[in-house]
């Protein structure tokens, strides 16, 4: 018996419409040999677990100016379309929703695209008022991905969305609780509060020349701001300053409440030219989570528009100097071919049959569903079949055929295929490796079946192996010798029956029925003479 269930037929695995009838996983079946030696095989994929099901978090800036741009829009409009992919191909895609102020609010975990696609829309266009801590958005983001042990780390995507203007951070990975540090009542100046304007209080109180940039530029943060390079060498000064244990730099941080945002510190920074500012410290802390995303291997996107209180774009652009390649996104399209077109053009199935049996290069036996259509294949040569021939003379998919020692099947597929609507290739294959000993043996089909998928970008995915099906092939034992003496009896097991693969007794040939029959004869003549000479002796 095989330890796979009946293959489905292309009928059955193509009614698949939408997400609760999608197929699960690759399928790969064989009937029971018939009289012929025959088998039919059957691929289905791809299924939801080789489609890879992902996880999206959206990371959305809420304050000030930064909370209603166009690029909310176009987020909005990317949701509404891979909810309704998802739908249409069956796709396993969740979406969670974080909104950061002054700390990282997770509006919505993670949950399905398709049926809760009213709540992860009514999340995303929810507000919070307060503080800007793009640090404890990124740590929330984080907190509900690395807790979705069942997607791999490269189908877990952020989409940060932000003026990059942030100067609150957290501790310890709580983003709950904001932090900052003020320079206080400065003479001359104002008390800033812990706001976003602290780094004034340094910058406009002391010697700007004191140290310079590479290009000749004082080294101050309104310079550093304006370059991706200036800002990566300014941070990690800054940064060295903080950690500085005699300086003890790290004392002056105080918990953002809100009423230490009305009222300030009672531990001011010292004015000083060396002294991290809380707009330092956040970024180098957003940039230290968002780096451990890359490491780990998330998809980090990032969009910048709208200037608020001062550009932030090359804070964002210093961000993503590890990641998509080195630049901010523009727009959602590769994002969205990513999820999903994961089994898209070029991908490939390698089926390697193995010594047992034999590919039967038949037209006849050969056909392939795709997207509810069967589609009959066209010979284009000795070895390869085309099926679904287009207007430009090529095809939606061929499938070659590799004799050899090492016959093989490659199936290569020039359009997208999804889990609610797979492809579904029947062949046949003739048993030709016959085991000769007595008794019921297994037989595997094939050696392997490996998808390899392109996703919609061109990029190669894991590749995923097929189930190995069997079959089982019975060796009659011979009939016993009849043991001297014995007399014959007629069977009571009715006439003699072929099955499959049971070996039969093959009828005699003419030479074969003439030595026996000689046999016989010279047998007979023996037994004449010893007769004849008893009979002599007695009537002697």
């Amino acid at each position: 018996m095989s330890d796979y269930p009946p293959p489905a037929t292309a009928d059955e695995v193509v009614g698949a419409t939408d997400q609760s009838t999608a197929l699960t996983q690759n399928v790969k079946a064989a009937t029971a040999l018939d009289e012929n030696l025959e088998t039919k095989v059957t691929l289905s994929f791809p299924g939801q677990r080789e489609a890879e099901p992902a996880d999206v978090v959206f990371v959305l800036d809420k304050s000030g100016a930064s909370a209603q741009t166009d690029i909310f829009k176009q987020a909005k409009a990317f949701l509404e379309e891979i909810n309704q992919k998802a739908k249409a191909d069956g796709l396993n895609i969740k979406v969670g929703v974080v909104l950061f102020n002054k700390v990282g609010n997770i509006q919505q975990p993670l949950t399905d695209v398709v049926t809760g696609y009213d709540d992860i829309l009514t999340a995303m266009n929810s507000s919070v008022r307060h503080g800007t801590n793009m640090h404890a958005g990124l740590l929330a983001a984080k907190s509900i991905l690395d807790a979705d042990t069942a997607v791999k780390a490269e189908n877990k995507h952020v989409i940060l969305i932000s003026d990059g203007a942030t100067y609150l951070y957290c501790k310890g990975g709580d983003f709950a609780k904001p932090y900052t540090r003020s320079f206080g009542s400065v003479e001359g100046g104002r008390n800033m509060m812990g706001g976003i304007w602290e780094w004034e209080s340094r910058e406009y109180h002391t010697n700007n020349a004191w140290k310079k940039f590479s290009d000749g530029s004082n080294f101050i943060f309104s310079q550093a701001k304006e370059s991706s390079e200036k800002l990566g060498q300014y941070l990690d000064y800054y940064r060295d300053q903080y950690e500085n244990s005699e300086k003890n730099w790290a004392q002056y941080d105080y918990e953002y409440t809100d009423d230490a945002a009305n009222t300030g510190t009672t531990n001011p920074i010292p004015v000083d030219v060396t002294a991290p500012c809380n707009i330092d410290v956040a970024f180098w802390s957003t940039d230290d989570t968002f780096q451990s995303m890359v490491n780990a291997g998330y998809d980090m996107n990032v969009y910048y528009k709208n200037e608020a209180d001062f550009d932030g774009s090359y804070f964002l652009k210093y961000l993503v100097r590890n990641s998509n390649n080195g630049e901010l996104n523009t727009d959602f399209d590769k994002l969205k071919a990513k999820l999903v077109d994961k089994i898209a053009a070029g991908s490939t199935v390698e089926d390697t049959i193995g010594a047992n049996f034999d590919f039967i290069n038949d037209p006849a036996k050969i056909s392939l569903t795709a997207n509810d259509e069967k589609l009959s294949p066209e010979k284009i040569d000795a070895t390869t079949y085309g099926f679904g021939k287009k207007s430009d003379g090529t095809y939606r998919f061929t499938l070659k055929y590799q004799a050899g020692e090492n016959e093989k099947l490659i199936l290569t597929l020039n359009e997208a295929a999804a889990p609610s609507r797979p492809v579904v290739l029947e062949y046949s294959e003739l048993l030709v490796n016959k085991p000769t000993e007595p008794g019921t043996h297994t037989l595997k089909v094939n050696e392997s079946a490996v998808l390899h998928p392109i996703d919609g970008n061109g990029v190669a995915g894991e590749a995923y192996e097929f189930p190995v099906p069997t079959v089982d092939y019975t060796v009659a034992k011979p009939d016993p010798a009849p043991q001297p003496g014995a007399t014959d009896k007629p069977s009571d097991n009715g006439a003699a029956t072929n099955k499959p693969g049971a070996k039969t007794a093959l009828a005699k040939t003419g030479d074969e029925a003439f030595a026996i029959g000689m046999g016989c004869l010279l047998v007979a003549g023996a037994s004449a003479c010893v007769i004849a000479t008893a009979l002599k002796r007695r009537r002697n």
